[in-house]
């Protein structure tokens, strides 16, 4: 398993994308906004202005794993923050037991630190694998809850 810096691009054209966006809607999607679709125009235009960064996790080839990071200042605290958009691993890899969600953040808030982040947040489904482990691990901690509502 290598954990690499990548392109929206080499992304999209991982063999099993497809697979990966399926196991990653059954986990993380929101039935109001109904599957996710990854709109891979608006990742790119974030990646050519520098505010997102991709990186992957591969096994053979195979996706195994991404997260994507968004480098920002925040308007009412005036620092420079990372957010993660999005983080998962494939179940398989998951099972494998190599630590790879762990990588793919280590690597994400090394790089957040490069780029002068002071923080990094993450969102996580609630009640979701990645808000279980964030709660049981020093030094994260909870700081906000976001609410859903539907406005259609």
């Amino acid at each position: 398993m290598h954990i690499a810096h990548c392109t929206v691009a080499d992304i999209e054209a991982a063999p099993n994308i497809g697979k990966l966006l399926a196991e990653y809607t059954a986990e993380a999607g929101i039935p109001e906004l109904g599957a996710p679709a990854a709109q891979f125009d608006t990742y790119r235009l974030l990646e050519s202005t520098g505010a997102l960064r991709v990186i992957g996790a591969f096994r053979d080839e195979q996706l195994a794993g991404f997260v994507t990071v968004l480098l920002s200042t925040l308007p009412h605290f005036g620092k420079r923050a990372a957010v993660v958009e999005s983080l998962f691993v494939s179940p398989a890899a998951r099972d494998l037991g190599y630590g790879v969600g762990g990588a793919l953040m280590r690597e994400a808030e090394s790089y957040a630190r490069e780029q002068g982040a002071e923080a990094i947040l993450y969102s996580t489904p609630a009640g979701g694998s990645l808000e279980k482990a964030l709660m049981r691990r020093e030094p994260y901690r909870a700081t906000n809850t976001i609410f859903f509502r539907s406005l259609v």
